[in-house]
């Protein structure tokens, strides 16, 4: 009802033994709002445990600035529940007169204190925590740490950066997942030490380099990947290859095109160099790609039909029809890179008349055959449309 008159009644239910009474009392007082603040402010003197925790944590839900200076207050009580509110209250107010006492709290004797604290500066933001949360990646507590990460990575301040860096480095595996993800949200400024991180002697610090590499799909991070596929390092250039395509900036596409059809360049490369063009979909592509279809290895056929399938372009359907009699994984690729072309509903009659004439190739039902100890497939069996 939001009925002022209820206040007094409510704030003493916040009493009450049972908690359910007790969190439906601090629900309305949180619906009446600003009208409750003063008597929510008193009840947080109240000698009654239950009052103290309930008031603070409602007080965070009305979010009326006059709460700021008692709740910096009950940051320093001696109750570590009281303290733990009223730190996530102060965040849920998000006012700037409680960065310095957060800040503070970083130190508190408490873990659930702390991380708390943590939580409000990460929802808060600004330059002032970022230094402190680098510092607190330091903490004993794992929870501490890892939460550390995550509000760094809700601020996304490049001073961050090393700080998540020596933590990844480490070897903190409590915090692995967190501190990519923070590397990941501060983004383009990141990439550079990402890159070189993907050269790091620890393999869990390269992966997890790599990791928050293909989480950041940002167009400014193209024109440092595309530097980075000439870089020594294959496992670089193989990352760089799978991020342009994730970003697919169309910028990529000549060295795409020159790391995939370099004899020189390792595989693993190469495939995701195809990989990435396929991503990307521009038509510069489909040259190469067919002349792959044509005259690479298998795991080259492979590849370049699957990317050929997802640019959709029609110049690549008599080297797909012919690829129909290759073995089975390029055959299969094959066929649904053309029921993909004949579902883009961008056929001339010729075109579409070439590819009706593929149907019982396409849909045959794939069959596994041993006669006399050799092993033979017949048959694709991939659905095509009306």
């Amino acid at each position: 009802m939001g009925d002022p008159r209820a206040i007094t009644p409510l704030v003493a239910a916040l009493k009450d033994s049972d908690q359910e009474v007790r969190t439906i009392a601090a629900e309305a007082l949180g619906n009446i709002g600003a009208p409750a603040v003063e008597p929510l402010i008193a009840a947080i003197e109240d000698r009654d445990p239950y009052a103290r925790l309930a008031a603070v944590a409602t007080l965070g839900q009305i979010r009326d600035a006059r709460t700021i200076e008692p709740l910096v207050v009950a940051l320093g009580t001696a109750d570590e529940d009281v303290r733990r509110a009223a730190a996530t209250a102060l965040g849920q107010i998000a006012d700037p007169r409680a960065v310095d006492p957060l800040i503070a709290a970083l130190k508190d004797p408490n873990e659930g204190v702390r991380m708390s604290a943590v939580d409000a500066l990460g929802r808060m933001g600004g330059a002032p925590a970022v230094d402190p949360l680098a510092a607190a990646l330091k903490d004993w507590n794992e929870g501490v740490r890892r939460r550390a990460a995550d509000a760094l990575g809700q601020i996304a301040d490049a001073r961050a950066i090393g700080p998540l860096m020596a933590a990844l480095e480490g070897g903190d595996s409590h915090v692995k997942g967190s501190v990519v993800a923070a590397l990941a949200e501060i983004g383009v400024p990141a990439v550079a030490v990402l890159l070189a991180a993907l050269k790091d002697s620890d393999r869990d610090v390269r992966n997890a380099a790599a990791d928050a590499l293909g989480q950041i799909a940002d167009p400014g991070a193209a024109q440092p990947l595309i530097r980075a596929l000439a870089d020594e390092d294959w496992h670089v250039r193989m990352v760089a290859a799978e991020m342009l395509g994730k970003i697919g900036d169309i910028g990529a596409i000549e060295p795409l095109v020159d790391a995939f059809t370099s004899e020189q360049e390792v595989q693993h490369v190469r495939k995701a160099a195809v990989e990435a063009l396929g991503r990307i979909g521009d038509a510069r592509a489909v040259e190469p790609l067919v002349a792959a279809v044509r005259d690479g290895e298998g795991w080259q056929r492979k590849a370049a039909v699957e990317a050929l399938g997802r640019i959709g372009d029609a110049r690549a359907i008599e080297v797909l029809i012919d690829a129909l009699k290759d073995y089975l994984d390029v055959r299969k690729v094959a066929a649904e890179a053309l029921v993909a072309i004949y579902r883009s509903g961008q056929l001339g009659p010729q075109e579409r008349a070439l590819l009706l004439a593929q149907r019982s190739v396409i849909t045959e039902t794939h069959r596994d055959e041993y006669p006399y100890g050799s092993h033979e497939d017949s048959g694709i069996g991939v659905d095509f449309p009306d």
